[in-house]
């Protein structure tokens, strides 16, 4: 087989992160006031391994799936036990079977495939963190082709980019490590001094930043707004042009905060619908973008 036509693992971008939520229209109602998320399209499936009703909607210059689980399975116990919030992680990659030929032999389990073209791989071979490698393209969805959606008319905190996506490991430093190799790219900052609830570790998406957080403990609620008491997905941090306007402008409204920082405010999760978003103005060290 020649070089050009030699299949090959390669992670091109974020596709998008999902969030499983008890309720799709309070979520999807609550993030388009908020911080402008406008939904791409929407579907029901009762599939095994889909059992949602909801879809793609678009957050500064990347996508967001929201579900509502409807049939019984394992995102509805998600959303059961933990009342919702940040589920998974999908990544678009150039060939999945190259791609899960390499996760075979780095020891990663492949849990389900729902479709040919996306898989899922076991989260307790990735530290907790739940992910979708996928070569699904969507037609609305702008990576592909589909316009970006109009700006709303009334958004409190209007949001530019998704800054990152934030999850909780056991040893942030080493499963930046860790993910580099699994996801082919490169870890883009490593800090063994982070001040509770700052990311310790990044790793490359392609487009975007995983951002690698410490456990909380018993610190959860006042970092986060509710407790975590194991590693997973967790957060998608949204960048403003202007993170002291935003802020004001959400107090304004009377949307609740968890905690106000010079670089990053989180909302409560009981104000978006139960999923987990912080407002950063600025981009993280070593970011694929900058």
């Amino acid at each position: 087989m020649s070089r050009t036509n030699a299949r090959r693992h390669h992670v091109r971008w974020l596709f998008h992160s999902t969030a499983m939520v008890a309720d799709y229209d309070l979520a999807v109602r609550n993030l388009a006031v908020s911080v402008g998320l406008s939904v791409l399209e929407y579907g029901e499936s009762d599939e095994p391994g889909i059992g949602r009703r909801g879809g793609m909607a678009w957050a500064g210059d990347n996508a967001i799936e929201i579900g509502q689980p409807i049939v019984e399975g394992a995102a509805a116990q998600f959303v059961s036990r933990f009342g919702g919030g940040l589920h998974s992680v999908a990544l678009q990659v150039e060939d999945l079977e190259a791609t899960m030929a390499h996760l075979q032999q780095q020891e990663v389990h492949i849990a389900a495939r729902p479709l040919p073209e996306m898989c899922f791989t076991d989260p307790r071979d990735t530290g907790g963190v739940f992910l979708q490698w996928s070569t699904f393209e969507l037609a609305v969805d702008p990576h592909f082709g589909g316009p970006r959606p109009a700006a709303l008319p009334y958004v409190l905190a209007p949001a530019t980019q998704q800054a990152f996506v934030g999850a909780l490991v056991d040893d942030p430093v080493a499963w930046a490590h860790r993910f580099a190799e699994l996801l082919g790219t490169n870890v883009t900052f490593a800090r063994t001094d982070a001040e509770p609830g700052q990311p310790a570790a990044g790793v490359s998406l392609g487009d975007c930043t995983l951002a690698l957080y410490p456990l909380p403990g018993a610190d959860g609620p006042a970092l986060w707004g509710r407790a975590y008491e194991r590693a997973r997905t967790h957060l998608v941090a949204l960048r403003v042009d202007d993170l002291g306007a935003a802020a004001g402008a959400l107090a304004q409204a009377g949307i609740p905060t968890v905690r106000h920082e010079a670089d990053l405010v989180v909302l409560d999760p009981a104000a978006t619908g139960g999923v987990q978003i912080a407002l950063t103005g600025q981009l993280l060290p070593g970011d694929p973008r900058h």
